[in-house]
């Protein structure tokens, strides 16, 4: 699944911009929200803390966080495709407390050893050119005792789970009317622009991981690669299904300095 992504492309393959057309319909399914949800649980926000949101496509978990009850943080929210931060930017408005700026994942980060509490990725690891040097680099902008938070698709992921999934929490929603409303919303979403975000994956994001441009992990496969990154900083982790079981959460915090 693409989506809130820095990959293994360059901006001028196009791909992502495109993607950004069709993105933000996502962000209506009830099992994406559920991953937002437990990505939100997950950072334990605290006041003053300063987050990086590393591959933050257009702006979905900066909109979900605004929606909810926080202390005050401040997050900079980072992307290499131009679209997605147009986009991300125009949803954000009006939260002050965030910064936008276009940043290559691929590339050495912008910012100082140990700089942020918390760093987040969606749906980004799967895309990236060299997995291993990219997580080595959000280590190092993360502070000691700090947390990385970082979700990814699952090799088989697939839409069907999302689309039963999204119907099956509709109706838990209380009153007629307003399940009724959430059928048609739902149904639209999944025949409009999530119809087409289902295209893009099928005909690029999925022919990409067949030929190796991606590499998507199951649970075994990315124990092992936070397993390999101790000797890189990271402490405790722990790994969890989310949306629907078709994606993977991964926690893991910093060694503090010894």
């Amino acid at each position: 699944m693409g989506s809130d992504v820095t990959g293994a492309v360059t901006v001028a393959d196009g791909f992502w911009d495109t993607y950004s057309t069709y993105y933000d319909s996502v962000y209506r399914l009830m099992p994406y929200r559920k991953l937002l949800w437990d990505v939100f649980e997950a950072l334990e926000l605290k006041a003053r803390m300063r987050i990086l949101d590393a591959g933050c496509g257009t702006g979905n978990l900066e909109h979900f966080i605004a929606e909810k009850s926080h202390p005050t943080v401040e997050i900079d929210a980072v992307d290499f495709s131009p679209a997605m931060l147009a986009r991300a930017r125009a949803k954000c408005a009006d939260l002050e407390y965030v910064r936008f700026a276009e940043t290559d994942l691929d590339g050495r980060l912008p910012f100082e050893d140990a700089t942020f509490d918390r760093i987040v990725s969606i749906n980004v690891l799967y895309a990236l050119k060299d997995q291993v040097a990219s997580v080595r680099e959000l280590l190092r902008v993360l502070k000691p005792g700090g947390k990385l938070v970082l979700a990814s698709p699952k090799p088989e992921f697939r839409w069907r789970p999302l689309a039963a999934e999204h119907f099956r929490r509709i109706g838990n929603i209380w009153g007629a009317s307003r399940k009724a409303k959430a059928v048609l919303s739902g149904a639209v979403t999944m025949s409009t622009t999530a119809a087409g975000s289902f295209v893009l994956n099928t005909l690029v994001i999925n022919r990409r991981e067949r030929r190796g441009d991606y590499h998507s992990m199951g649970q075994p496969e990315l124990k092992a690669f936070f397993e390999q990154r101790r000797a890189d900083g990271v402490g405790d982790f722990s790994i969890e299904p989310t949306m629907a079981d078709q994606s993977l959460l991964a926690t893991a915090s910093k060694a503090s300095a010894a």
